[in-house]
């Protein structure tokens, strides 16, 4: 097996997770519910001011559990073909996940988000930097896609599939408007 191979394991991989994650962070912002049992206290955690640990014992259970099935996932398929970029590729989103959370939340701090007039995020193929995910967190209903966790060209196709896809929401599906689930 050449490191190429391995590489391109671990890189398919990663570029994988991060898809599924800015889906999946597309999905929980259009179901009611989920948002409110879920990912609603990520939101209120980091609107306010800093008032405990960057990564919380939630948050790294979160990040942990799809580690935990991610790598479990992984090494089995890469037991089947021999190539422990697989593997890898998933033990790396663990590591890239935490210190991409700790990243991309380093404008929490003792001004609340609201109040520190960060400017609206630009649409972008790049990478997602902690001022786009800031714009997320204080806008989390724009019209500017800012779910992606790494690379905002998911965002860009989340935005172009949003008007077919949102309809297969579960608030789509259930005839909720966006408007009506922050109310």
């Amino acid at each position: 097996m050449s490191m190429l191979s391995v590489v391109a394991a671990a890189a398919t991989y990663l570029v994988a997770a991060d898809l599924v994650y800015a889906v999946d962070h597309y999905l929980v912002h259009h179901d009611r519910e989920r948002y409110r049992r879920t990912h609603g206290r990520h939101h209120r955690r980091y609107n306010g001011t800093k008032d405990g640990p960057q990564l919380d014992a939630y948050e790294l259970s979160t990040y942990g559990s799809a580690a935990v099935y991610g790598m479990a996932l992984m090494s089995a398929l890469s037991l089947l073909t021999g190539n422990v970029g697989f593997f890898l590729g998933a033990a790396g989103k663990l590591v890239h996940s935490l210190v991409f959370h700790v990243y991309q939340h380093r404008w929490w701090g003792d001004v609340p988000l609201r109040r520190q007039g960060l400017p609206p995020a630009r649409r972008s193929w790049g990478l997602a930097s902690a001022r786009y995910h800031a714009f997320h967190h204080s806008h989390p209903d724009d019209t500017v896609f800012a779910y992606a966790e790494s690379w905002a060209g998911f965002d860009r196709l989340l935005e172009w599939c949003h008007p077919w896809l949102v309809k297969h929401t579960v608030d789509g599906r259930a005839g909720v408007h966006v408007a009506e689930r922050r109310a």
